[in-house]
């Protein structure tokens, strides 16, 4: 089958950034785990775990066995941080008392565990060489077998493609001119660009400051990126504009492949399911190692609420290094494209 330019859209996850030691959700919290026992031992570290086996409760108890990450945490204390901010607070009568002595006054030790983990963020994700990346490179080898640019969707923070290809990569941003969406636009005449990049919870090298977001080289800045709140909320550029094309693209797209994506994305599943329903023919491609491929088949399948013995859904059970070095091509892509419909 021919390979056209809405035949695939890609969608990378964190563990497309594993191999090259960028530590995945889990990973961060061992980190964090680490740092506050023997630096905040006495305040910050009692209530983290708290919190944490609050979680863990809570999750057993409505039996939805949700995984406890950085990312999950991170929307429980920015719930309990803005809590009398919230529709429900008149109906609340009170919290524990061990919150809220953990919590201290004003909530103010959960502001501060926030604030430290957004702080060691860029630390956690930023390498110090990115030739362990260097994987990443096959993107461009990819789309140089194509006529066409490729439209890639990151959720990840770090550098890994932008400091591994050679191509023009188009990431909305000029020189030392702020984040402008119209550059996607006029981009699609520019016969020079290889890779539109849209970094949908944003990178550690954005930095926002009088309403602009610029790309900055500057070391310990604070990144405009979207960790642990819901991207549905940020009604703002340039996460409401890559949302809105990311439905486009995965609308359009025969092929949606993710990369290192754990689906525990809801916004991100609820667009992917609506364009699995909008075409029948549409296939799902997860990449990702896993023990079990009938049961990561069937965990995805109630991720994205199919409840459909759905064959669309085809698992590689590989890593991402091993996907991009040996298996992807525009034969394996032209190979899982739906059959054209014969003409009578």
């Amino acid at each position: 089958m021919s390979v056209g330019e809405k035949s695939v859209v890609f969608l990378l996850g964190a563990g497309c950034s594993y191999d090259a030691s960028v530590p995945i959700s889990k990973d961060m919290i061992v980190k964090l785990e680490k740092l506050l026992s023997t630096s905040y031992k006495d305040d910050l570290y009692p209530l983290y775990k708290y919190v944490r086996y609050t979680m863990e409760y809570g999750s057993k108890l409505s039996e939805q066995n949700q995984d406890f990450n950085i990312e999950s945490l991170l929307v429980t204390l920015h719930a309990l941080a803005e809590h009398k901010k919230t529709h429900l607070y008149p109906f609340v009568n009170g919290y524990t008392n061990d919150l809220i002595e953990l919590a201290g006054p004003q909530f103010k030790n959960i502001k501060s565990l926030i604030n430290l983990i957004q702080k060691e963020l860029p630390g956690w994700v930023t390498l110090t060489t990115y030739r362990n990346a260097s994987y990443y490179k096959n993107f461009e080898t990819f789309q140089k077998s194509l006529n066409f640019a490729l439209r890639i969707f990151s959720l990840n923070y770090d550098l890994c493609l932008e400091n591994n290809v050679d191509c023009k990569v188009e990431t909305g941003f000029s020189d030392d001119h702020p984040w402008d969406g119209n550059r996607f636009m006029r981009a699609e005449d520019d016969e020079e660009t290889a890779i539109y990049l849209y970094k949908l919870h944003g990178s550690i090298n954005w930095e926002r400051s009088n309403d602009q977001l610029r790309i900055s080289q500057q070391q310990g800045i604070t990144p405009d990126v979207i960790f642990g709140t819901d991207i549905k909320m940020q009604a703002i550029d340039p996460y409401l504009f890559y949302l809105y094309e990311f439905r486009k693209y995965v609308l359009a797209a025969e092929i949606i492949i993710t990369i290192g994506y754990s689906f525990n994305d809801t916004h991100i599943n609820d667009l992917i399911r609506q364009a699995m329903e909008y075409n029948k023919e549409k296939k799902l491609i997860s990449v990702s190692p896993v023990t079990d491929v009938s049961d990561e088949m069937n965990r995805i399948n109630c991720r994205l609420e199919l409840h459909e013995n759905n064959d669309r859904i085809i698992i590689e059970n590989k890593k991402a290094k091993d996907f991009l070095d040996n298996t992807l091509s525009v034969e394996y892509i032209g190979n899982k494209l739906p059959e054209p419909d014969l003409p009578f």
